[in-house]
């Protein structure tokens, strides 16, 4: 069934992402003290060359001297972490706009999805199965529907990798705090020696993140022609799964990632507000 396939390839993507950050672990750039290996070190001075390797030279890098660069402006490598993030999902924004978008017209159609997929249950014969495709091709195609939209999630992983990358190797993380916390160290060593002050961040993390995914929903209740189906009932348990990884993610990291995590959820919010009200509400109304 099509609602499986899709369920399944969400997990997919999601246990790739738990799958790389685990290879990618803490060892690569800390030693077993927790403190930064010299060689992994990104600092003001560092050339931006092929050498460090091409993932670093095309993301890493870039994104840490970034980082820096808004760091000298503003006065704290946090103020940074925010900016660049901001600046980067400025730069993805056409692309959002139109994976958005998409995502709505799909989630629309989802009651007619289904009346598809129950024309067809039980059979399971390839000749059903290809008409069956069929018509969902035929749906989409008729209501502009761009399957590519799903690949956006593919194009925002290496960019947070890099970015959890270029976060964890600038030296002078090691040595700022905000607001009384440590920005080079994780949250979850902290509160587990008592410095209960770091849950709060976290929970930051795991509250702004659930809202950037339940937007979705929540705006395309303003569609009068919105009709809640199973697959969206069933994507709440989804949403929250993914919560969670990303709360533990969290927890896991240089709490500067936290910001990096809340300052997304928070763009997350207003771009899919934006996109609701002027680029499907609007040309709706025309």
């Amino acid at each position: 069934m099509y609602l499986d396939q899709r369920t399944k390839k969400f997990l997919k993507v999601f246990a790739l992402l738990a799958f790389v950050f685990v290879l990618t672990g803490c060892g690569q750039n800390l030693d077993s003290n927790g403190h930064l290996l010299a060689d992994r070190a990104i600092n003001a001075s560092t050339p931006w060359s092929l050498d460090a390797g091409f993932f670093d030279f095309i993301l890493t890098i870039p994104i840490a001297k970034g980082i820096l660069f808004i760091s000298d402006t503003l006065g704290n490598v946090a103020w940074g972490v925010v900016g660049m993030t901001i600046f980067i999902n400025l730069l993805i924004l056409p692309i959002m706009i139109k994976s958005t978008v998409s995502t709505q017209k799909m989630q629309m159609l989802q009651p007619e999805m289904e009346k598809i997929q129950r024309k067809y249950a039980g059979r399971k014969d390839q000749a059903s199965q290809m008409r069956q495709s069929a018509e969902i091709q035929a749906l989409y195609k008729k209501h502009d529907v761009s399957m590519m939209s799903s690949f956006t999630t593919f194009l925002t992983l290496p960019i947070m990798l890099a970015m959890w990358q270029g976060v964890q190797r600038i030296e002078l993380l090691y040595d700022s705090t905000l607001f009384g916390l440590s920005l080079g160290l994780t949250p979850m060593s902290q509160i587990t020696s008592g410095h209960w002050q770091y849950i709060v961040i976290v929970a930051i993390v795991g509250i702004t993140q659930y809202l950037a995914i339940e937007i979705n929903n929540i705006m395309l209740k303003r569609n009068p022609r919105y009709k809640v189906s199973k697959q969206q009932q069933s994507m709440k348990t989804m949403n929250i799964v993914m919560t969670v990884m990303i709360v533990w993610f969290a927890l896991s990291m240089p709490t500067a990632m936290s910001l990096y995590w809340i300052t997304t959820s928070i763009v997350t919010i207003i771009r899919t507000i934006y996109i609701q009200i002027y680029h499907i509400e609007k040309k709706r109304e025309k």
